[in-house]
């Protein structure tokens, strides 16, 4: 099936897109105890947030990401691709979206830190440099949705959504349960940005 057509909403631009054939069979499991529950791929594609996950969402607005994340996937469960060579997590996603800063913009953000301003000049600015902004931006997004503060946020998207901030390659940001990011191993909007900042 043509990417556009099951996820048409996707915003980046699409050069190239391949399906990802996974067994329904497979469990995934590895990095840091994702999916102890040990479901199944073929059940998590189709209830993402699993219910000892939204047992304890106790937030109405974080709920209803949710519900509309598990709805989305229910009937014909979520397909991964590869987008321009990297997992494209986009049927997964779970609440805003949010522009990741561009190329410039990201510059100005890491000149306000001393730390960062010295690795900018000297070019070497890591990812998780990177990851720190853009998952702070996607806190503060959800912070403001949801009446929460930034530290109640970041809480809130690991502890009771366990999900993950994921800076998609198409240059986007948004929240993708933890056992598919883990288990999907790839790189994104900070590696790609690191290596143009380091240029």
């Amino acid at each position: 099936m043509e990417f556009k057509s099951v996820y048409p909403d996707f915003p980046g631009l699409v050069k190239k897109a391949s399906i990802c054939e996974v067994s329904n069979d497979d469990v995934p499991q590895g990095a840091d105890g994702i999916n102890c529950e040990r479901y199944t791929y073929g059940q998590l594609r189709r209830t993402p947030i699993i219910p000892e996950v939204m047992e304890r969402v106790v937030n109405s607005q974080l709920k209803q990401y949710a519900l509309e994340c598990n709805e989305r996937n229910r009937c014909n469960g979520f397909q991964m691709y590869k987008v321009n060579g990297e997992y494209c997590f986009w049927g997964l996603r779970v609440g805003p979206v949010i522009k990741a800063p561009t190329l410039d913009a990201l510059k100005e953000i890491l000149k306000e830190d001393s730390k960062t301003a010295v690795a900018l000049n000297n070019g070497e600015v890591t990812s998780d440099m990177i990851r720190s902004i853009s998952y702070r931006l996607l806190r503060q997004e959800i912070g403001k949705q949801c009446n929460l503060s930034e530290r109640d946020a970041s809480f809130a998207i690991g502890r009771q959504l366990d999900a993950v901030p994921h800076e998609d390659e198409s240059g986007y940001i948004y929240m993708v349960p933890n056992w598919a990011h883990k288990w999907f191993k790839h790189n994104g909007y900070a590696s790609i940005m690191a290596n143009e900042l380091n240029r």
